[in-house]
């Protein structure tokens, strides 16, 4: 993996570049967060300060085209990131946007990356205890951060709109990658919140949603690489619904599954869901859904949800 740290400095005729810098020498000596977008090839991040959403560095984490495999990528990206949270204690939030997927066959490395954060804080217990994690959807910040424009239909557009408004302000951003610079726009609107006395929480939560119909189909599976791999097959969804991201999270059998569909899509939100449950709960989805034998052969069962009318 190639890891490159840039730095903005200020030259003597005023004009600002940015200036590669090596790992060990980021410093920051005032609370900021850290934004992440991952990817399986180039994976952006940014040190943003909390004070004033300010850059302080942009990173590309490059996965090398030869001999490195997804998961030694992962375990390269965790330990420099590991190197950089220890060695700076005024990062205390992260932030990372959800998978958005580009091509379906890179669903299974892409959520085997995005846990790298929560798995860095468990093996470290209780050294990185005070950190908190927040994953993101991807339309829920472009959206803050393009206001009071509307965000452009399809994904291309959506890259270009960002990086045109960060340049119009920050110029000295016009070498940088893709990654870092969706990076630097959820940072800046993590920090827009935390200027305006709210939290993680408050940009990772939604508007109380009217009930809409909703697709569902669902895949029994052991572990969720099991169900990744099935996921190709299953899932008969729009394929461009999944560059608005996907989010993935856990019930247990007292959660209404149709407030939990209808509050984790949320009012703005059109994605894809996988919701993971025990086999042995939710018995009316079983019995609705006709899906006896699957809930009897296996330990899990995954919902696939989505909007039946888009927004």
């Amino acid at each position: 993996m190639k890891f490159l740290v840039r730095q903005p400095v200020q030259m003597v005729n005023g004009g600002i570049i940015m200036q590669e810098i090596p790992l060990e020498d980021i410093r920051v000596p005032q609370y900021a967060i850290l934004a992440i977008d991952g990817s399986t090839t180039n994976s952006g991040l940014a040190i943003m300060r909390e004070s004033d959403g300010a850059l302080m560095y942009s990173m590309c984490a490059t996965r090398e085209s030869s001999g490195e495999t997804p998961v030694h990528y992962k375990i390269r990206l965790k330990r420099a990131v590991m190197d950089i949270l220890r060695r700076n204690k005024y990062i205390q939030q992260i932030y990372y946007e959800e998978p958005v997927i580009h091509n379906i066959t890179a669903v299974a490395n892409l959520f085997m990356l995005r846990t790298f954060i929560e798995e860095m804080i468990i093996e470290n217990e209780p050294e990185f205890d005070y950190l908190k994690h927040y994953e993101v959807s991807n339309m829920r910040w472009k959206k803050e951060f393009l206001a009071p424009d509307k965000i452009p239909s399809g994904s291309e557009n959506q890259k270009k709109a960002v990086r045109s408004k960060l340049e119009t302000y920050l110029p000295f951003l016009n070498r940088v990658t893709q990654d870092e610079i969706d990076a630097i726009g959820l940072g800046f609107t993590a920090c827009k919140y935390l200027m305006n006395n709210q939290s993680g929480d408050d940009l990772q939560s939604k508007k109380k949603v009217r009930p809409f119909k909703y697709n569902i189909t669902f895949i029994g599976a052991e572990q969720d690489d099991d169900m990744l791999t099935e996921l190709y097959d299953i899932y008969k969804g729009p394929t461009k619904l999944l560059e608005n991201g996907i989010s993935f999270t856990e019930i247990d059998g007292k959660t209404n599954f149709d407030k939990h569909v209808y509050n984790t899509m949320g009012s703005d939100d059109d994605k894809l869901l996988i919701i993971k449950f025990s086999s042995k709960h939710h018995g009316n989805l079983v019995l609705q859904h006709r899906i006896g034998s699957l809930a009897a052969q296996y330990s899990y069962l995954y919902a696939l949800v989505w909007r039946v009318t888009r927004k």
